[in-house]
């Protein structure tokens, strides 16, 4: 039972750096999501060693002791918002690894399920270091330095931000051959340019538009952005789901409240740098971090990065035939 409890403690502690590590790396710094895979990583191999997986048993307390050091390191250099809990639970480790025995684990000979429990864990393992080391990559994907570090509208919506998540693209066309492709945005109107058949397969009544429709190109603020149709899967999560525009200014700017500001930037050579920032509160929630990290951010990423392909290439095409297209 012992072994069990301190597992279960083991691998949730190492979930719950999930929120530490977004808000120690920002998004973007590389340094501490190193320090922050190798705690997270490590405390979970040593949880899953307790569990029995053969490979990870006769190392678990070498584990828990990289995973604690790391831990240590990250809340104490970057000491994010959840640091003085998550140093006491280290402490909590380190106390039980020197002072309570824990009973080692006789083996048999591992049977078929140990054998898919072991590949279980491994293959866990590994997309949680995945998922924490490129996510510097994936949360400014396509973005320059100067844009990152820039002042974008929208900002003011979310005046501490703890997390910032931000994708951009060059466009061979203007702004305003850019905007209606924006301004039509919404499950009800051009839908959203990126993949409508993962949309359409779990029951989102979504398709994208593959020209500019002049009765969807009026939007206000407060109005509304479609997410899916009214009362998707029975209306569990309400009749209308989707974003308020929450400030516009057409040819420029789209912010959309919990989404984020989509923003168009005329280049000095005529193109368009859209750009789209999401912006996290500085309320830290340890619950729900490791669901953004290993769910929420990738998928997040896959439909965001080709929604904006998709309005490059329609813009782009629509450029091509109008001969204003800059080279």
């Amino acid at each position: 039972m012992r072994r069990i409890l301190l597992g279960i403690l083991l691998v949730l502690h190492g979930l719950a750096h999930a929120n530490a590590g977004m808000l120690a790396a920002d998004g973007f710094r590389m340094a501490p999501t190193v320090v922050w895979a190798l705690a997270s990583v490590s405390l979970m191999a040593a949880g899953f060693g307790l569990f029995g997986v053969r490979r990870l048993n006769r190392y678990w307390q070498v584990l828990t002791l990289i995973g604690v050091s790391s831990s240590l390191l990250m809340l104490i250099v970057y000491h994010p918002a959840t640091a003085v809990p998550g140093i006491a639970v280290d402490g909590v480790l380190l106390g039980v690894l020197w002072f309570v025995f824990i009973p080692r684990l006789e083996w048999s000979r591992p049977g078929r399920w140990a054998s898919i429990g072991q590949a279980a864990a491994f293959a866990v393992l590994t997309y949680m270091a995945v998922a924490i080391l490129s996510r510097p990559w994936h949360s400014r994907w396509g973005s320059t330095k100067a844009e990152l570090a820039a002042a974008l509208p929208g900002d003011s919506l979310v005046p501490n931000a703890h997390y910032t998540i931000q994708h951009a693209v060059t466009i061979r066309a203007t702004p305003a051959e850019v905007w209606p492709w924006l301004a039509q945005l919404g499950q009800d109107r051009g839908g959203f340019y990126s993949y409508d058949w993962l949309e359409r397969a779990i029951g989102d009544r979504i398709k994208n538009a593959d020209r500019i429709h002049p009765e969807w190109q009026t939007v206000r603020k407060g109005d509304l952005v479609r997410a899916t149709q009214p009362g998707y899967l029975g209306g569990r999560f309400g009749r209308d789901i989707g974003w308020r525009v929450t400030e516009i200014e057409p040819g420029r700017v789209l912010a959309l409240g919990g989404w984020g500001a989509f923003v168009l930037e005329p280049t000095a050579d005529g193109k368009t740098r859209l750009i789209v920032r999401t912006r996290g509160n500085n309320k830290p929630n340890v619950a729900l971090a490791p669901f953004g990290l290993l769910v929420f951010e990738p998928a997040h990423f896959i439909m965001q990065r080709e929604m904006l392909r998709g309005i490059k290439a329609r813009a782009e095409r629509e450029a091509r035939r109008a001969g204003t297209a800059p080279v």
